[in-house]
């Protein structure tokens, strides 16, 4: 598995800017051809503060991204990638691409920030292919470079894989960094913040103090907690 994140990682990180086009040939494109990753259509920017954006990157099946840049660590959660092929800016097709990436699969790409990269991505698969990606637009924190069964630590992120059965509860007081929980399986999960209860049905949402998350369903659910270090 850890070879396969690797693989998968490297293909996003490798290509480099313009606008798309369906004709899977390298061409010349120039500077002001592409976008922010952040502005890219597929690229859904659905939260943004001074520290994290959060992206639901959605391609459909046959589909092409336009050219786009990557200039920040991004810590990415897989919600059903398919098989994949991209394209640097000025560049061939990548002819071997990237194979399907299993639900519930993480990796963080922090070579952007000394390598940014522009390219543009194709859906080779049969399916949607869907990422959430968490942007540290911080300038990051200091963190030793540890790791766990279920956890992972760098410097721009750390994550934490929970399983919760029903009826379990999470409660956040006061957090140091801040934490955007990702639904990995189930619908939905019950978000209680003034002693008023909500229920939350998106694929990921920013946790807030003197908060509870509990799984009121009746099926176990899997979340990827990711704490943004800025």
């Amino acid at each position: 598995m850890k070879s396969f994140i690797f693989t998968l990682i490297t293909f996003l990180v490798i290509g480099c800017s313009g606008k798309s086009d369906s004709k899977k040939k390298a061409t010349k494109i120039i500077d002001s051809e592409f976008v922010e990753v952040y502005e890219e259509p597929r690229h859904q920017l659905v939260f943004e503060n001074k520290d994290f954006k959060v992206l639901d990157i959605q391609i459909k099946a046959g589909d092409t991204t336009l050219f786009h840049r990557h200039r920040n660590p991004m810590f990415y959660t897989s919600l059903g990638w398919q098989k994949s092929t991209s394209q640097l800016l000025n560049s061939e097709w990548n002819k071997t691409g990237s194979e399907e990436w299993m639900t519930g699969g993480t990796g963080t790409n922090a070579s952007y920030v000394t390598q940014p990269m522009i390219h543009r991505v194709t859906n080779t698969g049969t399916k949607l292919s869907r990422l959430i990606g968490v942007l540290n637009t911080s300038k990051s924190a200091s963190t030793s470079n540890t790791s766990a069964i279920n956890k992972a630590s760098n410097r721009w992120f750390r994550s934490e894989r929970i399983e919760l059965i029903p009826g379990d509860t999470l409660n956040y007081q006061k957090s140091e960094f801040p934490i955007v929980i990702i639904l990995v399986s189930g619908d939905e999960i019950e978000v209680i913040k003034n002693n008023k209860s909500s229920i939350h049905n998106k694929k990921w949402l920013q946790v807030e103090e003197r908060s509870q998350l509990i799984n009121s369903n009746e099926s176990k659910i899997e979340i990827i907690q990711i704490e943004v270090l800025n």
